[in-house]
């Protein structure tokens, strides 16, 4: 008898606000999209650097780059994304350069 005694005592009715939790939902919602569009960019940009490495020659049957060569082939790898991006995104490249020529 003591069991039934214990399940009546959790019976009591809790106060749910509607519009607060379609509110929490929303937000979730919200909050879901932005990751899964910011992660889907991400996967974009790697993909957009593997075919800047590939075009730019650093892919492939070749030998390793030497360390003192490093940041020559970085930076054509780069030149080469930064061409892709500007096709792909016109408008946000153009913020780019404007941040490039201000870092000169």
């Amino acid at each position: 008898m003591e069991n039934h005694e214990h399940e009546h005592e959790h019976d009591d009715e809790i106060e749910v606000d509607d519009e607060a939790i379609q509110e929490l939902i929303e937000d979730g919602l919200e909050q879901r999209s932005q990751i899964e569009i910011f992660l889907e960019m991400r996967e974009q940009n790697v993909e957009l650097l593997k075919l800047a490495a590939e075009v730019a020659g650093f892919t492939g049957p070749h030998p390793a780059v030497k360390p003192g060569d490093v940041k020559t082939a970085l930076r054509t790898i780069w030149d080469v994304y930064s061409e892709f991006y500007s096709w792909i995104d016109p408008e946000e490249a153009g913020d780019d350069e404007d941040d490039e020529d201000d870092e000169l």
